[in-house]
């Protein structure tokens, strides 16, 4: 969905690039992270790159902000 691009920041700091990838569903990430071929490449980016991996749930569409306010 997202890789790299231009990035305007409007506040605080950005240290780096924006990268991703959409998913069905968290089953189907972690099913792509712990795969043999992921994995087998893995390397190539944690010794290349300083980075972090967060899995977020998205959200139904049409959202409002509102929506996750309890």
């Amino acid at each position: 969905m997202v890789h790299g691009g231009n990035v305007e920041v409007i506040e605080n700091d950005w240290p780096g690039n924006l990268i991703i990838i959409e998913f069905p569903d968290r089953h189907q990430v972690r099913s792509w992270y712990n795969s043999p071929a992921y994995q087998a490449i893995l390397a190539l980016r944690t010794g290349n790159s300083q980075s972090d991996v967060v899995f977020v749930d998205g959200v139904e569409h049409p959202h409002k902000a509102t929506d996750v306010l309890d």
